[in-house]
């Protein structure tokens, strides 16, 4: 590859990124993501960003992809750990918890613009799926409740997820993420662990 070739892919990279963190940055300060503002804000003209972005769909897929990636990495690191079963949940835990103090605003602003239909289809490959093999794993080493492992999964992703999700709905503005990410933990052991698990 030719000087100018690179030098040019290198610029379509950095155009990008710069792109990606331009929209975090708007989620973040809660200012209505349009072509326009992105094109303002990052200091190109609309139509150079749309030689990057086929339209704002395109764009908020990218965004939510570059996101996404490193938590699904993580996600999967954690999954395949040679832990015991809870303990990977807790990884998961600490893991959305992350996320959420990374990018506070985006649960929010990602339930108002993915279709519902992409929401559970990357949820089941992403989240339930694994869960469901560490619920099946925990039930076959005798430390989980015996139950259907989807639903064990499904119960394990809305306790963790749903109050980070319901914040911003919040009469009162809650102010200590630790506390809220102790009481899921201590709801997960309640619900999941077989009684003798539980007072170890």
């Amino acid at each position: 590859m030719n000087l100018p070739t690179r030098r040019k892919e290198m610029m379509n990279r950095l155009l990008k990124e710069q792109v990606v963190k331009t929209v975090l940055a708007m989620i973040h300060e809660g200012t209505p993501v349009t072509m326009d503002k992105v094109a303002f804000r990052c200091g190109v003209s609309k139509g150079t960003v749309y030689n990057y972005f086929k339209n704002k769909k395109d764009l908020l897929n990218t965004v939510h992809e570059a996101v996404i990636i490193p938590i699904k990495k993580e996600s999967c690191k954690i999954f395949e750990k040679k832990i015991p079963p809870m303990e990977k949940i807790y990884g998961f835990v600490e893991n959305v918890f992350n996320f959420q103090k990374e990018y506070p605003l985006y649960f929010k602003f990602i339930q108002s613009q993915r279709s519902a239909a992409a929401a559970v289809t990357e949820r089941m490959d992403l989240i339930i799926i694994p869960l469901v093999n560490i619920c099946r794993e925990g039930m076959h080493q005798g430390q989980f409740m015996d139950a259907d492992p989807y639903v064990m999964a499904a119960m394990i992703f809305g306790t963790v997820v749903g109050p980070l999700e319901s914040l911003t709905y919040r009469e009162d503005a809650l102010q200590d993420l630790e506390k809220l990410k102790q009481e899921i933990v201590r709801f997960l052991d309640k619900s999941i662990l077989k009684e003798q698990e539980r007072s170890l």
